[in-house]
């Protein structure tokens, strides 16, 4: 059976593979986008939250800071390209991000520890008293003593992202050909180029392939395989009752200790009146069950946070499998002795907030434009740095990638 032929094959169609597909498409660049769903995004894009991230989580706010700085300022221009392309519009919610305390051991923590951090990173933060709190969410606990603003955070639907990316990618303007529901066994590379074997025997030959398959990229990067491993989260959607658009203006977080035990409340709103609620992590389990256990454990935490929102009526529930990495940062970049394989992987919780940027920075080294800017970025993330010896052990509080 002859291959297939490509400049370009990208192993993953979730938010990161087809935010790279669509780039390196619009130069005129030739790509074969495979994917094991039935449809484009069915994994770890499916099931995260939403939240395009600047400070709140501490792999924000070191080397990463910069390539999220860049991901934050094209964002906007992004994703109004993807919407020009595919005629889809993706609601964002612009009024950011309030992280709350609900006791004054919490607040004190976020004023030495965390509050330091945040000032040194290039995105705003805003303190607030209780009632500044509860003035710009009057649905927060009577039990919160203070909190901060991060302005310049972002929230949207996932599955209405990728929508947008899908028509992008499927709206024949660019060439793209999309192999669904298919399987890549092998990637073998060599000085002349690529080839991907599928699991139906077909083959798909290239100049360059992109490895953006999500947990399952180690498969494809065997040197890197000790470093990726897939974090499993549950969350869930509410709707309080007659809710027809935006029922919160922020994304709400907290760190909660009640009871001997430790809570992470996430409350992202939806354009449509819904909130996802979450969101749980747990490190090596690779295994998408929705488990009783985990559904109590983020109500208690909402119900210490907002306890309103503990009384919405519960819609869709969800598992899914963060793309981790040991050190909590992407890999991007050349992998193998000839530069023909370049890794997309790792994003752990931050794929959606890393779209734009990945996207860009896999374009240019696809086309042999890496600028000063690129060079610099793409050296936070090179596959070549060190890594922790071991997946780390699940921390007592949540990690970087923990939302």
């Amino acid at each position: 059976m002859p291959a297939e032929t490509c400049d370009v094959v990208i192993i993953g169609g979730g938010v990161i593979g087809c935010a790279i597909a669509h780039r390196v498409a619009s130069r005129g660049t030739s790509v074969v986008l495979v994917d094991a769903g039935q449809r484009l995004g069915l994994g770890a894009s499916d099931g995260a939250m939403g939240g395009i991230l600047t400070q709140t989580e501490p792999s924000c706010l070191g080397p990463l800071s910069s390539v999220i700085k860049r991901s934050r300022d094209i964002y906007p221009g992004w994703l109004e390209e993807i919407q020009a392309a595919s005629g889809v519009e993706v609601p964002v919610l612009d009024g950011g991000d309030i992280q709350v305390a609900l006791d004054d051991d919490e607040m004190r923590r976020l004023e030495s520890k965390v509050l330091p951090q945040w000032q040194n990173s290039p995105f705003a933060v805003v303190q607030l008293s209780a009632a500044e709190a509860r003035s710009l969410e009057p649905l927060l606990s009577e039990r919160v003593v203070g909190g901060f603003l991060l302005p310049e955070e972002l929230a949207l639907d996932p599955r209405v992202l990728m929508a947008a990316l899908t028509g992008a990618v499927l709206s024949g303007r660019t060439p793209i050909r999309v192999l669904s529901a298919v399987r890549a066994v092998d990637l073998r590379t060599g000085p002349g180029g690529v080839e991907v074997e599928l699991h139906d025997g077909r083959r798909v030959s290239a100049d360059t392939a992109v490895v953006a398959a999500g947990h399952l990229s180690g498969v494809f990067l065997p040197h890197h395989s000790a470093y990726l491993f897939p974090i499993k989260g549950v969350a869930f959607d509410v709707r309080p009752p007659g809710a027809v658009t935006y029922p919160l203006r922020h994304h709400v977080f907290a760190e909660i200790r009640q009871d001997g035990r430790e809570y992470y409340p996430y409350l992202v709103p939806r354009y449509d009146g819904r909130v996802a609620v979450g969101v749980t992590y747990e490190e090596n389990v690779g295994d998408v069950t929705v488990t009783a256990a985990a559904i109590e454990e983020i109500r208690r935490g909402v119900a210490a946070l907002m306890p309103k929102a503990a009384t919405w009526p519960i819609g869709r529930r969800w598992a899914g499998l963060r793309p981790g990495s040991a050190d909590h940062m992407p890999i991007l970049g050349p992998v193998d002795d000839h530069g023909r394989v370049l890794a997309a992987t790792g994003h752990s919780g931050l794929g959606v907030t890393l779209a734009p940027v990945t996207a860009e920075l896999v374009g240019a080294l696809v086309d042999g434009t890496v600028g000063p800017r690129e060079k610099e970025l793409l050296a936070i993330c090179r596959p070549d740095r060190p890594f922790p010896a071991a997946p780390p052990t699940p921390p007592v509080s949540p990690p970087p990638t923990a939302r």
